[in-house]
């Protein structure tokens, strides 16, 4: 097992090593303050290795999603990162079916120049379902999946990370853990739609509202079930701890152990 942190500066890489993670995540978020050779340079003079993460871009249109991607899967490549991972614009709860097919479409020549370089590319759940995510594995085979626990409780009274781990156990690269009300938003989605047509994109902005990242406990996520759903299908790779933010990394961790203990 693997248990990691995460950072989006140049500071925050160094508060991060402090804390003596198995691994950081570099989010290159849009508007990101990381110095890739010094923390590059951080990292392993502590010999801690690294994940990334890339920006999901509000004005990507997913035809240029492959353009896009390709120069951070070169820095994925010059900094030998164990995973990079990317989101998706596959979910039908957030998508039309045109936007998923041109995903699908667009995502070749990311994909390829990843496997070309030997980055690990991996997509994060975000409202996925099964047809969707055997499609993209049925085209990309070599991607891999980044389980995100929060984001499979918006929306949702029953988290879809179960069924994730049941179908797509072997894909499975990280777990990203945090907790939220997400399942409070299927209420507040079908009270707004007794007045009127709620739109994907209202659902879209709602689910973001409701993506919180609090601190394991903080919310309504069932851990202690889904961490026994991962131990039944022997997972025992990295997770990702990011609910509450780098600072209370020490007591999530604390937290985690306990409930893994205990799954």
């Amino acid at each position: 097992m693997e248990i990691g942190t995460f950072a989006r500066t140049t500071k925050q890489v160094q508060e991060a090593l402090s804390y003596k993670p198995d691994f950081i995540e570099l989010r290159l978020d849009v508007g990101h303050d990381l110095d890739l050779s010094g923390s590059c340079s951080a990292l392993k003079d502590s010999g801690v290795r690294c994940t990334i993460h890339l920006p999901s871009n509000p004005d990507w249109r997913p035809i240029e999603l492959s353009q896009g991607l390709l120069p951070y899967i070169d820095i994925g490549r010059r900094l030998d990162a164990d995973l990079v991972t990317i989101h998706t614009t596959l979910s039908s709860l957030f998508y039309r079916d045109e936007d998923i097919d041109t995903y699908l479409t667009s995502l070749e020549m990311a994909y390829d120049a990843a496997v070309e370089s030997g980055v690990p590319l991996a997509v994060e759940t975000l409202g996925l379902y099964y047809t969707e995510l055997r499609l993209l594995f049925d085209d990309f085979p070599e991607l891999k999946l980044v389980l995100d626990l929060g984001h499979g409780q918006l929306l949702a009274t029953r988290n879809r990370a179960f069924a994730h781990i049941e179908a797509f156990d072997k894909y499975i690269a990280m777990v990203n853990v945090h907790d939220n009300k997400g399942m409070d938003l299927v209420q507040e989605v079908l009270e707004q739609k007794k007045k009127r047509q709620v739109s994907r994109e209202e659902i879209r902005e709602l689910a973001l509202n409701y993506d919180t990242h609090l601190p394991i406990g903080k919310g309504k996520i069932d851990f202690l079930s889904l961490f026994k759903k991962l131990k039944q299908h022997s997972y025992d790779g990295k997770f990702l701890l990011i609910g509450g933010g780098l600072s209370s990394f020490d007591t999530e961790r604390e937290t985690f152990l306990e409930l893994w203990r205990d799954a």
